[in-house]
């Protein structure tokens, strides 16, 4: 009986195998945690760091496996933001770094929306859940890094107060946002970035909010998954 209800288990439409999820947090944790510190004092590491995004871009493309609207409207924008992103960065024009910013938000929060809506269907615990559950987290990280290097793209230096000299340079300033960003997300706070400008200050307190929840949230969600599997078996 239970390996008939372990075969009937429904799958998760719409997402590929482990695999494809494994390279989309792989590349992430590289742009995050390594390439992204080193491209603030290494040219070479600059360009890693750009073209690891266009990587992220073509693991979340093909970590969607059926073709639904949703996966269709997922895929254009991956298609526009592969060639828009070294582009966009290395430029260094305004109205095309606020263009590329503003559809990798919309790129992240639509897959974040499918491997959520997808991923939990599943009614087991497995590695699927669990890289996906990773996956939107480092997403959330993304989200504010891009928008609070936007923020600073249109507000200057009145948005975040620095203790090191502010970086113009566009991929560079997206490094020390991401960093930014990923402390406040986990609450960590060290203080050399402080938001000054009340929208930064407002995305600040999100990110922290937005930090808190969803590992709350998302344990509740684990545990009411497998009592619900256990139940049916």
């Amino acid at each position: 009986m239970s390996q008939l209800a372990a075969s009937s288990a429904p799958a998760a439409p719409g997402i590929g195998r482990d695999r494809s999820l494994s390279a989309l947090v792989v590349f992430e944790v590289l742009a995050i945690f390594v390439f992204g510190p080193l491209a603030s004092v290494h040219d070479a590491s600059r360009h890693v760091f750009v073209f690891n995004f266009c990587f992220i871009i073509l693991a979340g493309i093909f970590a969607i496996a059926r073709h639904t609207r949703t996966a269709k409207l997922l895929v254009g924008l991956g298609v526009v933001l592969i060639p828009l992103q070294p582009v966009a960065l290395y430029l260094g024009l305004l109205w095309l770094t606020t263009i590329h910013i503003l559809l990798f938000v919309a790129f992240l929060l639509l897959l974040s929306w499918i491997i959520l809506a997808h991923v939990f269907r599943r009614s087991r615990i497995n590695l699927h859940c669990i890289l996906g559950a990773v996956a939107v987290y480092l997403h959330l990280g993304l989200i504010f890094a891009l928008l609070g290097t936007l923020l600073v793209l249109h507000v200057g230096d009145g948005a975040y107060s620095f203790t090191q000299p502010l970086e113009t340079e566009h991929v560079r300033l997206l490094s020390r946002m991401t960093y930014f960003s990923f402390t406040t997300l986990t609450s960590v706070g060290f203080g050399d970035i402080t938001p000054v400008f009340p929208l930064a200050g407002s995305l600040a307190n999100l990110e922290a909010l937005c930090g808190q929840l969803f590992p709350a949230i998302l344990l509740a969600r684990l545990v009411s998954m497998e009592l619900e599997s256990r139940h049916a078996e």
